[in-house]
């Protein structure tokens, strides 16, 4: 029974640990396969002609897409001539979705381990959390801990007690 406990324990920390490969790896997939129906599109659909100044050009892959205010342009042909870069291509929506998709999550995730972060560290600072006289309530009505005593702390390295030296 307390291997079936550490296994099941061990499988939740190790999914917990690569969530964030996991998430990783759905986003490149995804990414891949809009490219993919993309390039089918710059093919078969009616392409804009755009132009950009040279300075505003955000190449997010050299000579295959490019950002303009925030949307994902694929490229099909382009050319330079006095300092503007005239581009033919599509908008490319779905990635431009996905890209937003990631950022708006990315962005959620690392508030919330920063706050579990220091939560944590917070706790690794606290001497007996179930004291309630080490305890003081904050405003938030959240648990604060006093510091670690180090003085309560044994120390790794052993003493060893030997006679002074004889001449």
């Amino acid at each position: 029974m307390k291997n079936l406990l550490k296994q099941i324990t061990a499988f939740i920390f190790l999914f917990i640990g690569f969530t964030p490969v996991f998430f990783t790896l759905f986003f490149l997939i995804k990414q891949k396969t809009i490219r993919h129906a993309m390039k089918e599109k710059l093919e078969q659909k009616l392409l804009h002609n755009i132009s950009v100044a040279e300075a505003k050009v955000v190449w997010v892959k050299y000579k295959k897409e490019i950002q303009i205010d925030g949307k994902m342009f694929d490229i099909k042909s382009f050319r330079e001539e006095n300092g503007q870069y005239h581009f033919t291509g599509l908008f490319d929506d779905d990635e431009t979705a996905l890209n937003n998709y990631f950022e708006k999550n990315t962005e959620k995730k690392n508030e919330r381990s920063n706050r579990l972060l220091a939560s944590l560290f917070q706790l690794l600072q606290s001497v007996y959390p179930g004291d309630s006289i080490d305890t003081i309530m904050q405003e938030d009505n959240s648990l604060v801990y006093c510091c670690l005593v180090l003085s309560n702390i044994q120390s790794p390295i052993k003493n060893i007690l030997t006679p002074p030296p004889q001449a």
